[in-house]
């Protein structure tokens, strides 16, 4: 009888049935063998069953691979097939095990190697295939169609890029038919085949990743950063209508969020009519009079230490979308700093009331932030410019965001710095469409660290909403001639996501990218995030449960540096969060200092922070991971080990403001906020270290996290340290929202804050003398 002895089979008589996950593969491996299923002899009968069975299973696998092609968004049609690209990663030679061991001996102060970085012939050498891999794969390339010039070996000799590959050949090659598929939302059209893809048994072992033949380009996206606050209402004296008195009926309008501007709350509502849930004109309730003609809004205090209510009567300021409910948006005046709670009710032309909408989270008002402020608050001398000719810097983008030169100008201008800049661009740059990502981020690099050569570095995407190719701009950058020094990326996806929706193989191969461009010198800053410490959002860019915590990628990497997010508060004290009973104090007159930012510190999102669950912990941060934990312990706060892995690499290591920054887009002003604000200022920091460096005609810095924990372990006031606040929600308009448990900010390293945000002066006294 029939049977495949595999792991996970369920017995029913004398034949073993398995999943068809676990069939699929075999089925593949089979056709792309040329359909022969077995060597072994057997009666004819036995052979025409299996050949029987074999013909079920190809249709079945074939049938749920398409499925599989549907479920991420794309739906075959009957149009030309355009020219593939495709991208094979080689596998490196067994030298690639001593990387670990030679970032170590380049990147660690106490190293008689420190910043003696490699050239990228030197890597090339060391851990590049040999040139019989090489060759064997150029041969199966040329012997199934692929011409010479359509081939591509990069200089690092590890990445070989074939273009205009015609369907006909990529079918022949990978053994799997190929088909156009579309996206119904972005119209985006790609030549893909909804199987798994196989190679031949001598190309297989030589290959690491292949992209471009099975792998849809997902077009959904997590928002790392960018925000436009909404625009304020004008406050009325009237408390009504008219002067009768006010009546209560239901239902309560929906409260969307609450956004903090300086001095002031917005608030974003969808309104409910006296009679009915909803409505879409403008005035509200128009077409369920009778229409609203005011809210009345108050704010309260989170605890009895700031005792002081707020409250205010408005017209809302009101817009229609078709097809879609009204949304309003009315404003109320508050003290900064202050974590209010905040309620709303409508007041209808006939003297009713609405119920009270409560919103569940606080919200806090803060000044906007600008260059200038930063600079102040981390002690970097405000006629601080970089001076180096050899030193460049660059912002890196994915997702189709530009950036506009004449934004760039007015921003500059109005920030009073040097307007007469240019900002080479790799890679395309729509300037009449910026992003206000890219805007973001080019604008705090620049503003931070001005003088700096900026590099504008956009890796092409087909849409805005596709799936961040890291991977490829780590080989882009490590191909090029005099790479910026010093990179920040405002981009990821959750840890456990990234093999799934890229490729199997993905995440490992960029590690071994990110420990190569440490080799040579190369910074690499990267955004912690913006839904907390489960990274939450949905798939496939975000996690949709808090079981497991789950950590956001590239951050959990050892080798980049990731930057949490904070604001600028005075209540920067645990104290300053405690009841009168407690011994709670208004701290609103202290100096200011910085909280994370947090649903729960009244920030409509939350800096993402935690442990991976691949990662171990590297050594650099062993000692103060093993203090945090033990805190949280002593504290009652760590969480329960099945929600995360107290062994994995522990990120942010450092933060920076990421609330209320000003920004120019589109030739206007607005605040914005993220960690994608936090990277491009921490960088600016680590570039005018850099100049200073070269100026002194040191090495740059190159991998920064065993040089920032070596100088928190020795000089702590070096970095302020964050010791209130905690990362245990996402966003407000994630599901969930919240996890019901995180990580705390505490005294020392966290996972919320890594060793603090930094203090320049003393960060670059000890960095000189390195």
């Amino acid at each position: 009888m029939f049977e495949i002895k595999r792991d996970g089979a369920r017995r029913v008589g004398q034949i073993h049935l398995y999943p068809s996950e676990m069939l699929c593969p075999i089925v593949q491996e089979t056709l792309a063998q040329g359909g022969k299923v077995c060597k072994c002899k057997m009666g004819a009968m036995g052979a025409c069953l299996l050949v029987l069975a074999f013909a079920y299973l190809t249709t079945l696998c074939q049938g749920l691979l398409h499925d599989r092609a549907q479920h991420l968004g794309w739906l075959e049609v009957d149009l030309p097939h355009p020219p593939s690209t495709i991208t094979l990663y080689l596998k490196h030679s067994d030298n690639v095990q001593k990387l670990d061991t030679l970032v170590r001996s380049v990147s660690y102060p106490d190293s008689p190697a420190y910043g003696k970085y490699f050239t990228l012939e030197e890597i090339s050498t060391l851990i590049s295939p040999s040139q019989a891999q090489v060759d064997t794969i150029m041969d199966w390339l040329q012997t199934n169609g692929v011409r010479a010039d359509q081939i591509e070996l990069l200089a690092s000799k590890d990445v070989i890029k074939v273009r205009r590959v015609p369907h006909e050949i990529v079918s022949l090659l990978f053994g799997v038919p190929m088909a156009t598929y579309q996206h119904p939302r972005t119209k985006m059209i790609v030549t893909r085949s909804p199987h798994h893809y196989t190679l031949p048994r001598h190309v297989e072992p030589l290959l690491d990743l292949v992209r471009g033949v099975a792998d849809f380009p997902m077009v959904a996206h997590k928002q790392r950063s960018i925000t436009k606050k909404t625009e304020p209402t004008t406050a009325s004296s009237s408390f009504s209508a008219n002067n009768e008195p006010l009546r209560h009926v239901t239902p309560a309008p929906t409260l969307i969020r609450v956004r903090g501007r300086e001095q002031s709350l917005v608030v974003e509502f969808q309104p409910s009519c006296k009679d009915h849930p909803s409505t879409s004109t403008n005035p509200p309730c128009q077409d369920h009079p009778p229409v609203i003609m005011e809210v009345v809004i108050t704010a309260t205090p989170f605890n009895d230490v700031y005792a002081e209510a707020y409250r205010t009567v408005v017209p809302p300021q009101c817009t229609v979308s078709s097809g879609s409910p009204t949304v309003c948006v009315a404003e109320i005046t508050v003290p900064n700093y202050i974590p209010l709670n905040v309620t709303v009710q409508e007041i209808f032309a006939d003297s009713y009331m609405s119920s009270v909408a409560y919103f569940d989270y606080a919200a806090v008002s803060a000044p906007i932030n600008i260059p200038q402020t930063l600079r102040s608050l981390y002690g970097v001398p405000q006629n601080s410019i970089v001076t180096n000719q050899s030193f460049s810097q660059s912002v890196v983008e994915f997702e189709q965001q530009y950036y506009s030169p004449s934004d760039l100008a007015l921003f500059l201008q109005e920030m009073g710095l040097n307007t007469n800049v240019t900002v080479p661009v790799v890679g395309p740059n729509d300037e009449t469409n910026p992003g206000g990502e890219a805007n973001l981020d080019i604008q705090y690099i620049m503003g931070m660290a001005p003088g700096a050569r900026t590099v504008f570095w956009s890796i092409a995407a087909n849409t805005s909403a596709e799936i961040d190719d890291i991977l490829a701009w780590a080989v882009a950058i490590g191909n090029t001639r005099n790479p910026p020094l010093v990179n920040s990326l405002s981009y990821g996806m959750t840890e456990g996501n990234v093999d799934t929706y890229l490729g199997k193989g993905y995440l490992a191969r960029s590690d071994i990218e990110f420990q190569k461009l440490a080799l040579m010198g190369i910074t690499i800053i990267i955004a912690s995030g913006d839904t907390g410490a489960g990274d939450l959002g949905g798939p496939p860019m975000g996690a949709n449960t808090c079981q497991p915590l789950h950590a956001d990628w590239p951050s959990q990497s050892p080798y980049v540096t990731s930057v949490g997010a904070t604001m600028i508060t005075p209540l920067d004290d645990p104290i300053c969060y405690l009841r009168k009973e407690q011994g709670g104090i208004d701290c609103t007159s202290d100096p200011l200092g910085e909280i994370p930012t947090s649903l729960d510190s009244g920030i409509f999102w939350t800096s993402g922070g935690g442990f991976s669950n691949l990662s171990t912990t590297p050594d650099y941060q062993a000692p103060f991971v093993k203090q945090y934990l033990s805190t949280l312990r002593s504290k009652g706060l760590l969480p329960p080990s099945s929600l995360f892995n107290a062994s994995g690499r522990a990120y942010p290591d450092v933060a920076a403001v990421g609330h209320n920054l000003w920004i120019a887009l589109n030739g206007s002003f607005i605040s914005v906020d993220g960690t994608s604000a936090s990277a491009p200022i921490f960088a600016g920091i680590i570039s005018l270290l850099n100049d200073a460096r070269l100026n002194a005609g040191k090495a740059p810095l190159g991998f920064l996290n065993p040089v920032l924990y070596q100088t928190y372990r020795d000089h702590p006031d070096a970095f302020f340290d964050v010791v209130w606040g905690n990362n245990r929600c996402g966003a407000i308009d994630t599901v969930p929202t919240c996890c019901p448990i995180g990580y705390e900010a505490v005294p020392g390293f966290d996972a919320v804050a890594g060793v603090g945000t930094p203090n320049f002066p003393k960060l670059k006294e000890v960095i000189m003398r390195l």
